[in-house]
């Protein structure tokens, strides 16, 4: 019983992370300092998801393939509740299978390394003044550009996102219907 605790508890997804989209309420701060305090909350919130993604696509990956491995095993032992064993072996596989394919772990962990890893090649790019629209010339301006590159990667992002997801319910015609109650118009 306690193994099952440990599995549901790992399969669980955090919920605390730190709110990016607060601004400084008194705006003593420059440009400068809130772009790069809200890039560095970003990068530590995707950095945060790629992990917890990485971890839990791990974890159901590791349960699917030892008991797959294990079920022929279990089935072969002379014993009364050999099927019955091999039964629950599979059925975990299948559930750590299911939950992997419903929570896209696998998929989460890419998209949310891949915007960490741009944001931090974005922040390079803005403190060492690597390209021209981060000029030392002109630092107002060079945050600014800072500041807009970082909100453009995170709506690409999201647009990216919600893309996906909109293929995801035209795969599925029951979505819509099972979340509305009623059938799709069409």
């Amino acid at each position: 019983m306690r193994q099952f605790k440990r599995l549901i508890e790992f399969l669980r997804p955090p919920t605390e992370y730190n709110d990016c989209s607060k601004l400084p309420e008194d705006n003593q701060d420059s440009i400068r300092e809130i772009a790069l305090a809200r890039c560095n909350c970003l990068m530590a919130r995707y950095l945060s998801w790629k992990k917890d993604n990485h971890q839990h696509s791990n974890r159901a990956q590791y349960t699917a393939l030892i008991f797959t491995a294990i079920t022929p095993v279990l089935l072969l032992i002379p014993w009364d509740y050999t099927k019955l064993l091999g039964a629950a072996t599979s059925a975990v596989a299948t559930i750590a299978t299911g939950l992997l394919a419903i929570y896209g772990w696998r998929e989460n962990y890419i998209r949310y390394g891949y915007v960490w890893h741009v944001l931090q090649v974005e922040k390079y790019r803005y403190l060492t003044h690597a390209t021209e629209e981060y000029s030392n010339s002109d630092k107002e301006k060079a945050a600014k550009n800072f500041a807009s590159r970082i909100e453009q990667i995170v709506m690409t992002e999201v647009t990216d996102w919600r893309a996906e997801m909109q293929r995801v319910e035209e795969k599925n015609p029951n979505t819509e219907q099972s979340q509305s109650g009623q059938p799709q118009s069409g």
